[in-house]
C-alpha cells in the first residue's frame, strides 16, 4: 500500500476546504489525504489508512499537552498534572475536536461503513501526526493550543469525575499500590470495528475488566469497573 499517488481534483478541494477550518497549512496534502481515510477504504483501494498516523500523533499530543501543562500550572502536583493531560489526549476530547471541524464528512470509508464518534478521534490524531510530519512542531503546535489547550483551565477547575483512570491512579498511588496496568485480553469483531476487552491490574492483581470500539475506552470502562467494585468494599 502507498499513499504515494495523485489525488483527485475533487480530493484537492475537499482536503483543502478541511484545511480552511483547521487553519493551518499543509504542503504535502497526501499526508492529509492519508490521515483521513479509514481503514476500510484503504483495503477496498489499496491505499494507506490514518493507523501509522495516528500512533504517532498520538505521540506528537501527549509530548505538546503534556509541555503545556507543565509550565501553565506550575502550583499543581504530579498526579493532577496525570489527571489533566489524560483528559485533554483522550478519545472524547479528540472527537469534541474534531466535530467542531466537521471532520467526518472529510474521512474516506469503505461501503456502507459509518462515521463513529472513535472513527472521527482516531482520524483526528493522525491529523496531527500529518502536521508535525509536515512542519514539525510549528503547525501541529498552533492546533492543539488553539483547540485542545484552550479546555486546560476548565478541566483543571473541574473534578473530572468522567475520568476513571486518573480516578483509579490517584486511588492506587494514595495507597503506595503504584500505577495500574492495563492489558488488551480480547479483541474482536471487524477489523474497521473492533471491540477490545481490557482488564486492569493493580499491584499485579486483576481487579476488574472493561470493553469499548478503542482501546482507550476499554480502559476507562476496566477503571470504572475498578472504582465501583473499590467504593463498594468489594475490594481493599
Amino acid at each position: 500500500m502507498t499513499s504515494h499517488y495523485a489525488l483527485s481534483a475533487e480530493r484537492r478541494d475537499q482536503l483543502q476546504r478541511l484545511l480552511e477550518r483547521l487553519g493551518v497549512p499543509v504542503k504535502d496534502l497526501s499526508l492529509l489525504d492519508e490521515a483521513t481515510t479509514h481503514k476500510s477504504f484503504g483495503s477496498e483501494h489499496g491505499v494507506r489508512d490514518y493507523e501509522r498516523l495516528e500512533f504517532f500523533g498520538d505521540a506528537v499530543l501527549k509530548f505538546l499537552i503534556a509541555e503545556y501543562v507543565f509550565l501553565k500550572f506550575d502550583d499543581k502536583h504530579e498526579g493532577e498534572l496525570t489527571e489533566i493531560c489524560s483528559v485533554l489526549v483522550s478519545a472524547k476530547t479528540l472527537g469534541l475536536v474534531g466535530r467542531t471541524f466537521g471532520l467526518g464528512e472529510f474521512i474516506r470509508r469503505g461501503r456502507g461503513v459509518p462515521v463513529k464518534p472513535s472513527t472521527i478521534a482516531r482520524s483526528m490524531e493522525a491529523i496531527l501526526g500529518a502536521l508535525y510530519l509536515d512542519s514539525k512542531f510549528e503547525h501541529a503546535r498552533k492546533l492543539i493550543e488553539d483547540h485542545f489547550c484552550c479546555l486546560a483551565d476548565d478541566i483543571a477547575n473541574d473534578s473530572v469525575k468522567d475520568n476513571y483512570k486518573a480516578q483509579l491512579q490517584q486511588y492506587t498511588q494514595a495507597r503506595a499500590q503504584g500505577t495500574p496496568v492495563y492489558s488488551v485480553t480480547k479483541t474482536e469483531g471487524p477489523a474497521h470495528d473492533p471491540v477490545f476487552e481490557v482488564a486492569v491490574l493493580v499491584s499485579n492483581q486483576r481487579i476488574a475488566d472493561g470493553s469499548g470500539t478503542t482501546k482507550k475506552a476499554a480502559e476507562q470502562a476496566a477503571a470504572r469497573a475498578a472504582m465501583e467494585r473499590l467504593s463498594s468494599g468489594q475490594l481493599q
